[in-house]
């Protein structure tokens, strides 16, 4: 049994950090030190939604760093009435260390597979004015694809080396001790989807991913959160 890690829901409300409305529910998260290279920061991600895929990259993805960590208090009961949800926790390291070899070789099929997944790429079209001509332009799903992966595997490369996955100079994996705890950690959901992440003592995480998942797997009766309605309208 994992214990709670504590959230202040009523200062993050008063705060304004917090929406009165948003959904939340407690899963289970693995908080990681990377105790030589990082050994006064943490990091979290959690188990729920990264389960949902067999990707390496979910953890890269659902990573965030817990700001002023001396802060963080667990308790074994939880601190705020929301319900609960269990998951099998991901191999972490596993994939931190394989997202290393993947920048070493090169390949990144997997952060591909991981971004058509979550992204529908469509053309995005914008007009410009410049004083009475109005020109339209048009940016092509394939060249916001083609941008999104440039991002994607720069912050690959620039994650395994701030975390001292790998040794630059010579191109090697670089063993370095990390450790691994679990706990409960509270996740809130705006209930239009808008918003989403973890909130942790008096700060919330912000990830969006969770939103995209909870529309991608159609989780919400899960998050007690109304679908979307269907559009009747027909365009011609």
């Amino acid at each position: 049994m994992y214990q709670f890690l504590y959230t202040d829901v009523e200062f993050l409300k008063k705060k304004n950090k917090l929406a009165p409305e948003s959904v939340l529910a407690w899963v289970p998260a693995q908080v990681i030190r990377f105790t030589e290279c990082r050994p006064k920061e943490l990091y979290i991600v959690d188990c729920f939604f990264s389960s949902l895929l067999d990707n390496p990259y979910i953890s890269m993805l659902l990573l965030r760093k817990i700001p002023k960590t001396r802060d963080l208090k667990t308790y074994s009961s939880p601190p705020v009435e929301a319900v609960r949800l269990s998951a099998s926790c991901r191999d972490v390291i596993g994939d931190f260390y394989q997202i290393a070899k993947n920048v070493i070789s090169k390949e990144f099929g997997k952060l591909f597979e991981l971004l058509d997944t979550i992204f529908e790429y469509r053309d995005i079209e914008f007009t410009v004015r410049r004083f009475f001509k109005v020109k339209k332009h048009v940016i092509k799903a394939e060249e916001v694809k083609e941008m999104d992966v440039r991002i994607s595997t720069r912050i690959a490369e620039k994650l395994v080396d701030r975390l001292c996955l790998y040794d630059k100079k010579s191109n090697t994996i670089n063993p370095a001790p990390i450790n691994v705890e679990r706990y409960n950690v509270l996740v809130y959901i705006d209930p239009d989807l808008l918003t989403s992440g973890i909130a942790v003592g008096r700060h919330v995480l912000e990830v969006k991913a969770y939103a995209r998942f909870i529309k991608k797997f159609n989780l919400y009766s899960l998050f007690s959160l109304r679908p979307p309605k269907l559009s009747t309208s027909i365009h011609h």
